[in-house]
């Protein structure tokens, strides 16, 4: 019986950190704001087969300037980050 459904994939060791800034395939250097699960903000996430959506709030840099705030899914973020 194949258990790989089961199992998380090789981007759950992924951990992402508030006030971090992380490599955005789209937006450039982006620094994490919030990360929220359900109505709980936290301070850190791993990418995981979890059944609870994180939400991973962050700003855009422009010339060393926050431009923008946005947000995605842990999955999305982790899968634009480098």
């Amino acid at each position: 019986m194949d258990d790989s459904v089961d199992r998380p994939g090789p981007e759950s060791d992924r951990i992402v950190e508030r006030e971090e800034t992380y490599d955005h395939e789209e937006h450039g250097i982006v620094e994490v704001t919030g990360i929220w699960r359900g109505v709980k903000q936290v301070d850190t996430a791993r990418n995981t087969d979890q059944k609870d959506v994180i939400i991973v709030r962050y700003s855009a840099k422009q010339e060393g300037e926050s431009i923008d705030e946005l947000t995605d899914t842990l999955d999305e973020f982790i899968a634009n980050i480098d």
